[in-house]
């Protein structure tokens, strides 16, 4: 499922759900591990219905790099936070008793 959101500049973003060969072609387009967010945004994102480029996120405004970086690493902390979630419904609470 995919994200739409609106950018500050006004421009409509759509984010498509990654998948492991989507990070593998912008860790391979990235020249340097610092570039690979960046690289990994022009690989998930559209603008105004329009595919990417790494070289199209460099030219982004400020704001819009900030907001599209924030949704994708925002997806990836959510899914954590629901696993964790998950986990602790199955697993047995302790008691204070049990604890000391």
């Amino acid at each position: 499922m995919s994200k739409t959101l609106t950018l500050p500049s006004g421009k409509i973003a759509t984010i498509k759900d990654g998948k492991g060969i989507d990070l593998l072609h912008a860790q391979m387009k990235a020249k340097s591990s610092e570039e690979i967010p960046y690289a990994l945004i022009a690989e998930l994102t559209e603008i105004e219905g329009q595919a990417l480029v790494y070289e199209d996120i460099l030219e982004l405004d400020l704001p819009d790099v900030i907001e599209l970086q924030t949704a994708i690493s925002g997806k990836v902390v959510s899914e954590k936070k629901e696993e964790k979630k998950q986990e602790s419904k199955t697993e047995p609470s302790l008691t204070k008793s049990q604890t000391v």
